[in-house]
């Protein structure tokens, strides 16, 4: 008997985990990146300006900018392709072509989303959106960040303390969450633009998890008609 053996197609149960991975994938390069401007900064840039006295004087190195302008579109891009490997799919060129058009798409409603949502904060009164920052905006962030990946945390815990399924993609994925939470935490207690980090960690994330549903459904609709041909 003879016959050729073919990958069972996942259904979209797995797509919900997928994009929470592609999620906090894209956040730990954004903030990679971030450290690394950081560290850079601080060990070059800060003697210098104290030896110097002069603010203008010190120039950064070009791959410091390349790092500072391209970390959210590395980030946004690299953040699916990482989960999708951990998730140990097969990436070809039609998963690359569905990552660039999802990553778009990402990117556009995550600016529609943040507009509208900055706009609605501003509506509610008080004097903190006015002296301290849009804090209604970013604890309405922060509610939606933890509904979108309180499953797939409860499932990796859960995966760790018993069967071990995937040890390591719910390892990765645990070991993101609590850096992430540490960063912003620090953000927050450093106060002034740092705090901010959560919500700058969010223009490549959201992006990225979109872009991770758009690979899935795109292999789940090529695969199908394959599957019916066959």
């Amino acid at each position: 008997m003879t016959g050729t053996l073919e990958r069972p197609v996942v259904t979209g149960r797995e797509r919900h985990p997928l994009a929470a991975d592609a999620f906090l994938s894209a956040a730990l390069i954004f903030l990679v990146a971030v450290v690394a401007v950081v560290a850079v900064v601080a060990q070059e840039g800060i003697p210098h300006l104290l030896a110097a006295g002069e603010p203008a004087t010190w120039t950064p190195p070009v791959w410091l900018e390349a790092i500072g302008a391209l970390g959210v579109p590395l980030a946004a891009g690299g953040g699916p392709l990482l989960a999708w490997r951990v998730h140990g799919r097969h990436l070809g060129r039609r998963e690359l072509v569905a990552a660039v058009v999802g990553t778009m798409r990402g990117g556009a409603v995550f600016g529609v989303a943040f507009f509208a949502l900055f706009f609605l904060t501003r509506l509610v009164p008080g004097p903190a959106a006015r002296n301290e920052g849009p804090w209604a905006m970013g604890i309405v962030a922060a509610l939606g960040v933890v509904a979108f990946l309180a499953r797939p945390v409860v499932a990796a815990v859960r995966d760790l303390a018993g069967p071990r399924a995937h040890p390591r993609r719910h390892g990765l994925r645990l070991g993101v969450v609590v850096l992430g939470l540490a960063a912003a935490g620090a953000g927050v207690l450093v106060g002034g633009e740092t705090a901010e980090l959560g919500m700058f960690l969010l223009l490549p994330a959201v992006p990225a998890a979109v872009a991770a549903i758009a690979m899935d459904w795109w292999r789940i609709r090529t695969a199908a008609p394959n599957r019916r041909a066959r």
